[in-house]
């Protein structure tokens, strides 16, 4: 059992929580957020938040009352008595109950729990590059973290055929995008390049920061340049900076 936040509550999770009528259930309108906590300490949580605040109007249409985001964490850590050191606070936000599909929303259902997870391994990921499911250049939606994941499931099942462990997916252009729960960095003659936002790409909590924090260029990434780059690296809040290996 553990202790889920729900619209203002705390509640255990022995019971369904959600309504069957809700249009993250029916339609899939939402967006969620995963956030590393290390020691009991949310990683990046500033940035998170206003990531959570930017999808949920873009997707949803409503900005969420999440002015006490930062207490509801420290709760939910508190109620769970979590041992491992690193843990994984997601944060899923849905249109709530429609009359219809595709109505516009009233009322957002805000749901926020917790489990343990691990660091990450330290050897390269095994790639492979996925070119059925381009993401959309241009489309904003594609910047967002939405529920619908149809996408990167599909395309990591597809790369796992092929004996690779993660995808990376092109755009409807041809370049390369993203992985399909990471962003992409090339490296080449010791600079850091990374695919831009107009390019279908995620905006990564991680990606912000690495290029807050290295001189690092925005460029479009034909599939070629991916494959001739020194170095490539996959970025998520879990993974940090994991390097590449292209199979």
């Amino acid at each position: 059992m553990s202790i889920l936040y729900l619209n203002g509550e705390y509640v255990e999770d022995t019971a369904p929580l959600i309504d069957h009528h809700d249009s993250g259930f029916t339609t899939g309108i939402g967006i969620f957020d995963s956030m590393l906590t290390v020691e009991g300490k949310p990683i990046h949580l500033q940035d998170h938040l206003e990531r959570i605040n930017h999808d949920t109007k873009t997707v949803i249409g409503l900005t969420p009352d999440l002015n006490n985001f930062e207490a509801i964490i420290h709760t939910v850590l508190e109620k769970n008595h979590i041992t491992s050191p690193h843990t994984r606070i997601r944060t899923t936000i849905t249109g709530g109950i429609v009359d219809a599909p595709l109505k516009p929303v009233g009322n957002l259902t805000i749901l926020i729990d917790i489990a343990p997870c691990t660091p990450p391994p330290k050897t390269p990921v095994k790639c492979a590059i996925i070119t059925d499911f381009p993401r959309i250049v241009g489309c904003v939606l594609e910047n967002c973290k939405r529920l619908d994941y149809s996408r990167s499931y599909a395309a990591r099942r597809t790369a796992e055929i092929h004996g690779a462990e993660e995808a990376i997916l092109i755009n409807t252009e041809g370049n390369i995008a993203c992985g399909a729960t990471s962003n992409i960095f090339i490296e080449e003659d010791g600079a850091l390049i990374t695919p831009p936002l107009n390019d279908g790409v995620l905006a990564g909590v991680t990606r912000k920061n690495i290029m807050t924090e290295f001189n690092v260029r925005q460029e479009s990434i034909s599939i070629e340049r991916l494959k001739n780059a020194d170095k490539a690296y996959l970025t998520n809040s879990f993974i940090g900076l994991r390097e590449v290996q292209l199979i």
